[in-house]
Order: C-alpha cells, then sequence, then structure tokens
C-alpha cells in the first residue's frame, strides 16, 4: 500500500460511514413503502434530518482527528528517517578516519630500520590522525562503545608520536621492536573501531535499533578476536 493511500485512508471511513448512513435511510423509507411502518414513517419525518447532520459532523470530527494524527505520525517518521541518514553519515566518516589512523600506524612501523626516514614528519603524521579523532563530536556518535574507542585510539596516536619522535635518535633494535609494537597495538585498536563502526552503520542502513550493552569491554575482547580471525584470512 502506497503512502498516499495511506494518508487517504481517514476520508475513505468518513465517506463509509456517510454512505452507509444515507444507505440505511434509504433502506428504512423502501421498508415503510413495503411493509407500512408508521414509526419508520414518523422517524424519517421528524427526526432523520437531525439524525443525518449529527452522524455527518461527527464523522466529519473523526476524519480530521484521523488525518491529523496520521500527519503527525508521518512527520515523527520522516524525522526519524532524516536523523537514522544523518547517523550513517557520521559514521561513514568515522570509518573513514579509523581507517586512515591505521594505515598510517602500520606504514609508519614499516618504516622502522629503514635509512633515511624523517622521523619528525612520521611523528606529525600520526599526530594529524590523531586530531582527526578528536574533531569528532563525541555527542554526535551514536553509540557509547565507539566513543571508548576513540578515546583509545586517540592516546595511543598520541604516546606513539612521542616515541616516534625519539627514533630522530639512533636506538637499538629491541628499543625500535618496542616502538614497532606500539605502533602496531595502535594499528589494531584504530582497525577495531572500523570494524565496530562499519557494524552500527550496517545495522542502520538495515533498519535496526542501536542499543548501549551494558558490558562493552567484553564486547571488545569479542570483537578483537573476531578482527584478528578476519585479517588472519587476508594475511
Amino acid at each position: 500500500m502506497s503512502e498516499q493511500n495511506v494518508k487517504n485512508m481517514p476520508e475513505h471511513w468518513s465517506a463509509l460511514i456517510g454512505a452507509g448512513t444515507v444507505l440505511g435511510l434509504i433502506s428504512l423509507i423502501a421498508l415503510t413503502a413495503v411493509a407500512g411502518w408508521p414509526w419508520v414513517s414518523k422517524f424519517l419525518e421528524s427526526s432523520a434530518p437531525a439524525w443525518i447532520q449529527a452522524i455527518g459532523s461527527v464523522a466529519a470530527i473523526v476524519a480530521a482527528l484521523a488525518v491529523v494524527q496520521r500527519q503527525h505520525t508521518l512527520e515523527l517518521k520522516r524525522r526519524k528517517a532524516d536523523e537514522r541518514a544523518e547517523q550513517v553519515r557520521r559514521l561513514r566518516t568515522l570509518r573513514v578516519v579509523f581507517f586512515s589512523a591505521a594505515r598510517t600506524c602500520e606504514s609508519v612501523a614499516r618504516s622502522i630500520g629503514h635509512p633515511h626516514v624523517y622521523w619528525p614528519l612520521e611523528a606529525a603524521q600520526l599526530r594529524e590522525v590523531r586530531l582527526r579523532l578528536l574533531s569528532l563530536d563525541p555527542m554526535q556518535i551514536p553509540l557509547g562503545k565507539l566513543v571508548l574507542l576513540i578515546e583509545e585510539c586517540v592516546m595511543r596516536l598520541q604516546n606513539c608520536a612521542k616515541l616516534v619522535e625519539e627514533l630522530a635518535t639512533p636506538r637499538p633494535k629491541d628499543v625500535e621492536e618496542v616502538i614497532r609494537h606500539a605502533l602496531m597495538k595502535a594499528a589494531r585498536e584504530c582497525w577495531l573501531g572500523l570494524y565496530e563502526t562499519t557494524g552500527v552503520e550496517a545495522k542502520l542502513i538495515r533498519g535496526e535499533e542501536i542499543e548501549s550493552e551494558e558490558s562493552v569491554f567484553d564486547d571488545f575482547q569479542e570483537s578483537r578476536r573476531q578482527l584478528d580471525q578476519i585479517r588472519a584470512a587476508f594475511q
């Protein structure tokens, strides 16, 4: 059934009520003519016009109220659809930022041990993706677990930027491995953010409701496990 047909249902019901009233009166007239019922004749002469007017007025009021209620319902649905579309747009932006942060961490990690790398520039790239995450308004993020992931990634990116700056001075191999490990852990958390954001976006697109889970940290552990399985399949 189309939206226009749904909107016209109250008008259709009022027309049916009116038609039923008129049909009933015509039937009474026919019965009076055939059966000769005197009380029906008196009713038609005295009260029928008033009853027709009263029923018509009630039907018109009911139809008007139904139209107003239907318009209000449609307006609420439209606003909810607009809000859902806006949330999807925000999640897509967040997904891109998480992806960029993860790739940047992995790129810097792969550069460790290579000569002729300007480490202040690498650190600046980490700070840049950190600022992109910080620029997102947490009040506009539709799920608390995503806000927690953003905070986690922001802290890891800040620490990694400081560690990478230390590579401007030659460091032992074991120190380089510690920094590389920190970068890969930061990348993993950013991939986790991408994974979780994609799942929430998919729910919104399917029209499902999203609610904050009580044990988000347990969910993170399960998500990390699933993410590691997915990434292992591509390696």
